[in-house]
């Protein structure tokens, strides 16, 4: 509840809440470098919310926004698919400029900065001249709306310019900059290179050298494969259970971001990361692990970030259960995730396992092998099971290790595994694929979820996930590794299965 010493308090609090966004004037600028720095942690937002159409149906609510900051975030891209908005002269429906209006003056009274993002890239691909016509439009009622705005208010000309665009791309930034330098010469405005924002066409953006009140913006879903795995509308990606977070994977990540910081430096533009994350359909290790190392990678080249997104797919919240996604929070704020917060979000998950995660708990079969434990307090995994295997065998699972799953399977559950591996080799490209296959214990040894995991000298978390076809009782599955053709050895660490039901 708010509290007044005198009624003038009242009244201006009052005053405040009744004046629109856009008269709110605060004729100040900020460099885009401290643009950049002050709206470091951002999320993308309801581009896909029943609010635009009907705002009682609302999934996102005026609460969310103090819910985002408390969450450590500093920013809202908010992704405005405005075409379908517009009425046959262009003009944008006054419905539409209200809800607007209340989504950015709810993020200003939180303390966030906004991104207003033009998101209409999939039109755009397929028609450009209607695109430019509208685009135009757009930004020509928006930039004059929003002139007086806070700083805080950030304009992005077009998200994800491809196809079509590509080759127009350049004259489009132009013109719309030209619109909205009309009326906010010192406005921020993000700009992305052509073929959805790939940091690989950054030498390819044209921008006017004399304007220096742009951010350079850039998207990140590679490895693709993995980032869009089993997503409806990427049907190429339809295998699961490929994994991130190999010493190659960092690499590739490392090497992709210094390209963005040597452009950037070179060019003097500043950066944001407008897009990242992995679909749900990716093993959550995997996940977590992509998204913290992609957000850190940002923050210590000065990058600004915005993680695709708060809701819908890819979600960091559950709005219908009103809370984080706390694997995903904790990945891209990691001092929000306390250790209350991490025992809880551990101990959450250990109600689903299984099986027991002990090292002790795997069983090794096939002839010609060897096992031990090995207790080595300076590794990563202190308690460890090393297989050799002396040479390979003909089939992949005449040797292999196996552990008992103790709890009940249902048809269409979702099964998930994990596992802490390593090749015993002294070599450090060494590689070796294995099967892991959740299966019955018992012939005919039907497989329930399989997948291929990747072994290296170094100790990962390797998982995969799947949907059991069928009803297996508790005691009648096993999860094993097929080892043998393998020739060498592997270290084994703890083992997790489990059923995280339908």
């Amino acid at each position: 509840m708010f509290k007044f010493k005198t009624l003038s308090g009242l009244l201006v609090m009052l005053c405040a809440l009744l004046t629109p966004v856009a008269a709110m004037a605060q004729p100040t600028s900020l460099t885009p470098e401290a643009q950049t720095q002050s709206m470091r942690r951002g999320v993308n937002i309801i581009g896909y919310d029943p609010i635009w159409s009907d705002p009682a149906k609302a999934r996102f609510q005026q609460k969310h926004f103090k819910i985002i900051k408390d969450g450590g975030f500093d920013a809202v891209r908010v992704n405005l698919h405005a075409f379908e908005h517009m009425g046959a002269d262009n003009r944008l429906k006054p419905a539409y400029l209200k809800t607007l209006d209340g989504v950015v003056k709810g993020a200003l009274d939180a303390g966030l900065t906004v991104i207003l993002d033009q998101h209409n890239f999939n039109e755009c691909a397929k028609d450009v001249p209607t695109c430019r016509i509208k685009l135009k439009a757009f930004w020509t009622q928006v930039s004059a709306i929003y002139k007086d705005a806070p700083p805080q208010v950030v304009f992005e000309i077009l998200n994800e310019p491809n196809m079509a665009v590509d080759a127009a791309w350049n004259d489009m930034v132009a013109e719309n900059l030209a619109i909205i330098r009309a009326t906010n010469p010192t406005r921020n405005v993000i700009v992305g290179p052509q073929s959805w924002n790939n940091l690989d066409q950054l030498p390819n953006l044209k921008l006017p050298e004399n304007d220096r009140h742009i951010i350079v913006t850039f998207h990140y879903y590679t490895p693709m494969e993995f980032t869009h795995q089993g997503a409806s509308w990427s049907p190429q990606y339809t295998q699961l259970g490929i994994t991130w977070g190999s010493k190659g994977d960092r690499d590739q990540l490392e090497a992709n971001f210094d390209k963005v910081a040597a452009w950037s430096k070179a060019n003097n533009r500043p950066i944001l990361l407008g897009e990242f994350g992995a679909y749900d359909k990716a093993p959550l290790a995997s996940r977590i692990a992509y998204t913290a190392a992609v957000a850190r990678a940002a923050e210590a080249r000065g990058f600004a970030w915005a993680y695709w997104q708060f809701d819908s797919d890819f979600v960091v919240y559950d709005v219908p259960a009103d809370s984080w996604n706390a694997p995903i929070h904790g990945a891209l704020i990691p001092e929000k995730a306390s250790a209350t917060q991490a025992a809880g979000a551990e101990d959450d998950i250990l109600k689903y396992l299984i099986n027991s995660p002990k090292v002790s708990g795997w069983a090794v079969y096939g002839e010609g092998q060897t096992h031990a434990l090995r207790q080595d307090k300076s590794s990563v995994v202190k308690s460890a099971l090393r297989v050799t295997v002396p040479a390979a065998r003909p089939n992949p699972w005449d040797i292999g290790a196996a552990v008992a799953l103790n709890g009940n399977i249902k048809k269409g559950d979702k099964l998930v595994f994990a596992v802490m591996a390593r090749l015993d080799s002294a070599e450090p490209t060494a590689k070796a694929q294995i099967t892991a296959i959740i299966q019955q214990n018992e012939a005919p040894y039907t497989g329930i979820v399989s997948g291929q995991i990747t072994l290296t000298p170094q100790w990962e978390t390797l998982s995969f996930a799947g949907i059991a076809p069928a009803d297996y009782p508790a005691g009648k599955a096993n999860v094993s590794l097929h080892l043998g053709h393998i020739k060498g050895g592997v270290e084994l660490g703890p083992v997790y299965v489990l059923n995280m039901g339908q």
